[in-house]
C-alpha cells in the first residue's frame, strides 16, 4: 500500500486564495481498473511481486501526472537495481530507477489534459532482481481500462531476449575487444527488445520469459540437469531453487505463438583450453525436443517457432563452425518432430547491424528492430499470429 499524499492540503489552499490545481490520488496495486500482464506472484504480502522483464501494469486515466510506487528487491548497485518504463499512449515518457530507500517515485508530469493509456513496464530481467508493485499516484483519476489485445505471444530465451545492454552503442574492437563491459541494469530495456516489438506489430499481449546465461541443454556456466532453462521455465522466479519456489499457473496465459531463442549459450561453454565449445549433438537435440513437447502439452493450440541467432558466426571460435552446427542441430530437431505448427527460423546475421553492439556483444535496439523485422516477415509467411 502506498503512503497517501496530503488530501487536506487542497481545501486549505483554496481558502487561502491560491490558484486551483489538480489534486493527486493514490491507487493500490490491486485496484480493479489496473490490468496486469506477465508472470506475477500474487501471494506475496503487500503487493504483487515478480522477476521477469516486460511485466506490465496498464490502465487508463484522466490525468496530467503519474508517479509509481515499488519495492525494489534487488541487491542494489549497477547490476542489481531494477528500472521501469512509464509509457504514455505508446511512447516511453520516463525511465525510472527504483530505490532501496524510497517507494513512491517521480514519474511523468505535464501530460496533456484528457484521457491517456499508461503502461508501467519492468525494463530489467531476473538477474537485476525482483520487484514488488505497490501502486500508482495520479494527478487525476483512473477511468475504465482499455480492452485486452486480441492475440497472445510468449518469447522465451536468454539475455538477448531480455534486451541485455541494448541501450548501449559500442563499436567493435580488434580481436573481439570493445563491448566486453559487464552487465549494467540501466542499459537493458525489454521495451526495445524484439519480442516487445513483435507484440506491437501483431497487436498481441506479450509475456517474456528469459534468463541471463540460459541454455536449452546447458547454461553458459556448463550447468545442465536441473539448471538449464527448461527446468526453470515454470517458475515465477527463475533463480529460486528452493522447494517452495512458486510456479506460474500456465492456464492464466495461453499464447497463440511461442518464439524460442535458446542455444547460443550452449555453444559458449568453455572447454579445457578456455575456448567456447559445442554441446553434444544428441543431448542438445533431446533436451530441445523435450522442451518443445512440454510446451505443446501446456499449450496444445500454440504455434512454436524455434529460432537461432543473431549473434553466432563461423569465424569465432576459429575452426569450430558453431553457427553452422547450431542451425544443423535445431533444424534437424524441428524436422524430426513432424509437427506442422513447430517451425524453424535462423536469422540472417548479415542483415543485423554490426557497426556497434550493446553490452557484451549483444544486439543494440537497432539490432532488435532488425530481428523483429525478419521474424515478423517469417511469421506472416507462415500464417501470421
Amino acid at each position: 500500500m502506498i503512503r497517501p499524499r496530503l488530501p487536506w492540503l487542497l481545501p486549505i489552499l483554496a481558502m487561502a486564495g491560491c490558484a486551483p490545481f489538480e489534486p493527486w490520488f493514490d491507487y493500490n496495486s490491486n485496484d480493479e481498473k489496473i490490468q496486469h500482464i506477465g508472470r506475477i506472484d500474487w501471494k506475496t504480502p503487500d503487493g504483487p511481486t515478480y522477476a521477469y522483464p516486460g511485466v506490465t501494469h496498464r490502465f487508463r486515466c484522466n490525468c496530467t501526472g503519474v508517479d509509481v510506487a515499488f519495492k525494489d528487491l534487488g541487491g542494489g548497485g549497477e547490476s542489481n537495481t531494477n528500472w521501469v518504463n512509464i509509457i504514455v499512449d505508446g511512447e516511453t515518457k520516463a525511465k525510472v530507477e527504483l530505490k532501496q530507500d524510497a517507494e513512491l517515485l517521480r514519474g511523468v508530469r505535464g501530460l496533456k489534459k484528457g484521457e491517456h493509456t499508461i503502461e508501467i513496464v519492468k525494463r530489467t530481467g531476473p538477474h537485476a532482481g525482483s520487484v514488488r508493485f505497490l501502486g500508482v499516484s495520479l494527478q487525476g483519476v483512473l477511468v475504465d481500462p482499455p480492452g485486452w489485445r486480441p492475440k497472445k505471444l510468449e518469447v522465451i530465451g536468454d539475455s538477448i531476449t531480455c534486451g541485455y545492454g541494448n541501450e548501449e552503442r559500442i563499436p567493435p574492437g580488434p580481436d573481439y575487444t570493445g563491448p566486453n563491459t559487464g552487465y549494467h541494469a540501466k542499459n537493458e530495456d525489454v521495451s526495445q527488445a524484439y519480442g516487445t516489438l513483435l507484440g506491437r506489430r501483431f497487436d498481441a499481449e506479450v509475456v517474456t520469459t528469459c534468463l541471463l546465461g540460459a541454455g536449452i541443454y546447458r547454461n553458459v556456466d556448463g550447468a545442465t540437469e536441473g539448471k538449464a532453462f527448461p527446468y526453470v521455465y515454470e517458475r515465477i522466479y527463475p533463480n529460486r531453487e528452493d522447494s517452495e519456489a512458486p510456479r506460474f499457473d500456465t492456464t492464466l496465459f495461453s499464447p497463440d505463438l511461442i518464439v524460442i531463442n535458446l542455444g547460443n549459450n550452449d555453444f559458449n561453454v568453455l572447454d579445457e583450453s578456455g575456448t567456447p565449445s559445442a554441446p553434444p549433438k544428441e543431448a542438445f537435440q533431446t533436451a530441445y525436443e523435450n522442451f518443445v513437447r512440454k510446451l505443446r502439452e501446456l499449450y496444445p493450440a500454440a504455434k512454436i517457432v524455434c529460432t537461432i541467432g543473431p549473434t553466432m558466426n563461423d569465424t569465432y571460435p576459429e575452426g569450430r563452425n558453431h553457427w553452422t552446427l547450431a542451425r544443423e542441430y535445431i533444424s534437424e530437431m524441428v524436422k524430426s518432430l513432424g509437427d506442422p505448427n513447430v517451425l524453424y527460423f535462423a536469422y540472417d546475421t548479415a542483415s543485423i547491424p554490426s557497426d556497434t553492439y550493446g553490452e557484451d556483444w549483444h544486439p543494440t535496439a537497432e539490432g532488435h528492430a532488425a530481428m523483429a523485422d525478419q521474424l515478423s516477415t517469417f511469421i506472416e509467411q507462415h500464417g501470421g499470429l
